[in-house]
C-alpha cells in the first residue's frame, strides 16, 4: 500500500478539519443533560417558608422510620427561625423539570433523572444549581416548539440541540414561580452524555 494513500490507519481519534467545536445537533435515543445555575436572594423569607409548608402539605410522605432523636420538622416550618432553614425551603421548593412541560408532554424527551443543590453564601444569599438528564426521544419535535417560540432562531435551532432545548423550555423556570426570592440566572451547560458515560453513573 502507498504511504501517501489516505485512510485506512488514521488513529480513531484524531480530529477531523472543521469539526472540533461543531455543535451537536442531537438524535433520537441520545441522553443529554442540561444543568443550569442561579445566584438567590431571600427578600421574604415569610413568603418563602409558607410555600415551602403548602408544598409539603400537598406532597405524599413517606415514613419508613421514625427516629426519636431527631426534631421532626416540616420544610418552612414557622417554629425554626426564618435565616436558618431559607435556603433549605428553597431546596424543597426548587423543581428542576419547571418550564418542561411542553416538550414532555409532545413526547420529546424522558426524563431519567433529577438532581438539585443549594448552597447557602450568607444568611440571605445562595447559589441554586440543577441538573435535568433526558433520553431524546423525537428531536424533531423539541425543534417545532422551539421554533415556534422563536422563529428568529430557527437557524441556530436546527443547528445544535443546546439551542433547542433552551428555546422550547426556559432553563430558568424552576425559579421564576418560587415566591420572596430574587435571582440573577448563571451559566446553563447542556451536555451530551456518551451512553458509555450514562452506563457508568
Amino acid at each position: 500500500m502507498d504511504a501517501n494513500e489516505p485512510g485506512l490507519f488514521d488513529l480513531p481519534d484524531r480530529e477531523r478539519p472543521g469539526t472540533a467545536n461543531r455543535p451537536l445537533r442531537g438524535r433520537n435515543r441520545e441522553t443529554w443533560a442540561r444543568t443550569a445555575t442561579a445566584e438567590v436572594t431571600v427578600i421574604d423569607a415569610g413568603a418563602l417558608h409558607e410555600a415551602a409548608a403548602q408544598a409539603a402539605g400537598n406532597a405524599v410522605t413517606i415514613r419508613l422510620r421514625a427516629d426519636p432523636d431527631v426534631e421532626d420538622t416540616e420544610p418552612g416550618s414557622s417554629d425554626v427561625a426564618p435565616a436558618s432553614n431559607a435556603f433549605d425551603a428553597l431546596g424543597w421548593l426548587i423543581c428542576p423539570t419547571g418550564g418542561m412541560e411542553g416538550p414532555l408532554e409532545a413526547g420529546a424527551f424522558r426524563v431519567l433523572s433529577l438532581d438539585s443543590e443549594v448552597v447557602a453564601e450568607s444568611v440571605d444569599r445562595g447559589t441554586v444549581t440543577w441538573t435535568v438528564t433526558v433520553k431524546l426521544t423525537d428531536v424533531d419535535e423539541l425543534r417545532r416548539l422551539a421554533a415556534e417560540a422563536h422563529p428568529d432562531a430557527a437557524g441556530l435551532i436546527a443547528d445544535s440541540l443546546a439551542v433547542a432545548w433552551q428555546r422550547a423550555a426556559d432553563p430558568f423556570a424552576p425559579l421564576r414561580s418560587i415566591p420572596g426570592t430574587a435571582w440573577r440566572p448563571g451559566q446553563v451547560d447542556v451536555e451530551h452524555l456518551p451512553a458509555r458515560a450514562v452506563g457508568n453513573r
